[in-house]
């Protein structure tokens, strides 16, 4: 499509794309600043300054990740409506009263208000309450997504609520670490409290990713299906950057581990561990852009469905439509009804 029309399409799929990436954003380094600060930082007197900053981010983060969710209900809205700005805002009471969608949005609004009133605390039972409010909006995610059109107390969507959580606190991690780290703050760090850090983020970021690959597997194959998808549908290959991206972010994680992290105590390297850190948080940006345009895309496994119903005789496509393949469920644009 071309022409003035075409082009608004493409900014509002930008501007969606967009929120939604702050949102993940958001999200991550939320989890990952609150997962850092509970079960890798140490509490010593060295870390102050660094747990200061964590605060900061935390409560950054909670105001962010409350516009966007605010901007997703508007753009949700929109797209349910069809209709401009002023029609959106008056249908949203509407929305949120008799939609699933606005169902989990109410909730999702609530979680972040809890984590507004306690992610700016250094005490350790309020950045708990903030961490297991993020894990649900985490939930929330999920269940609004791609994911969610099983349901939301499928496996495919519990499997998608892993996914989130484990790449927010394995991506969330490594750019707070690189916040805390920054400004030499790293090099300065004692010997025996650089490796404590080193090892525990080391081990936490290994299970993240365990968790990453895991879910990931999963939630690839339950959306794209067949191999071919990956290469002939716009999905797939924004999956198949996605996931070259992660193989890199891997393998920047398996030099930092085996060239620094293995060889403690008797080889210390802060500064080279601060630069694979800072190049990986970047790495994770970008794999948080392309799962921010997977969301607005037709998942593979629709895709390729549709593809088959084009190339079929009319006949067959007839029938098709009388009788949906009963393995693939409905998108998430038929379910509000587009």
């Amino acid at each position: 499509m071309t022409g003035p029309i075409g082009a608004f399409l493409v900014l509002d799929f930008l501007a969606a794309a967009l929120t939604h990436w702050i949102a993940f954003l958001s999200l991550a380094a939320l989890i990952g600043s609150l997962a850092l600060d509970l079960l890798v930082l140490p509490h010593t007197p060295e870390l102050r300054v660094g747990r200061r900053r964590l605060q900061i981010l935390g409560v950054g983060c909670a105001v962010l990740l409350g516009l966007t969710t605010v901007a997703e209900a508007v753009l949700r809205g929109r797209t349910m409506t069809g209709a401009g700005l002023p029609a959106v805002l008056s249908a949203l009471p509407v929305i949120f009263r008799s939609t699933h969608f606005g169902h989990v949005w109410l909730l999702r609004l609530m979680l972040v208000a809890v984590i507004l009133c306690s992610a700016g605390f250094a005490r350790r039972d309020a950045r708990m309450l903030a961490l297991a409010g993020a894990i649900g909006v985490a939930f929330t995610t999920a269940v609004t997504g791609h994911a969610g059109d099983w349901g939301d107390r499928t496996l495919t969507a519990v499997v998608d609520w892993v996914h989130v959580v484990a790449s927010s606190s394995w991506v969330g991690g490594l750019i707070s670490l690189s916040i805390v780290g920054g400004g030499g703050m790293m090099t300065a760090w004692p010997a025996p409290l650089f490796e404590t850090i080193a090892r525990r983020f080391s081990r936490m970021a290994g299970w993240s990713l365990l968790g990453v690959l895991v879910s990931g597997g999963y939630n690839a194959w339950a959306q794209v299906r067949m191999p071919a998808a990956m290469w002939s549908t716009p999905y797939g290959r924004v999956l198949s950057v996605k996931l070259l991206l992660v193989l890199v972010l891997i393998g920047l994680g398996a030099l930092a581990r085996y060239t620094i992290v293995a060889r403690l105590p008797h080889h210390r390297a802060g500064g080279r561990l601060f630069v694979y850190v800072s190049r990986e948080a970047c790495l994770g940006l970008a794999v948080l852009a392309c799962t921010a345009v997977l969301v607005h895309l037709m998942p593979a496994r629709h895709a390729m469905h549709a593809g088959h119903h084009a190339s079929a005789p009319p006949e067959s496509v007839a029938l098709a439509r009388e009788r949906p393949d009963p393995s693939l469920p409905p998108s998430r644009g038929e379910r509000e009804g587009e």
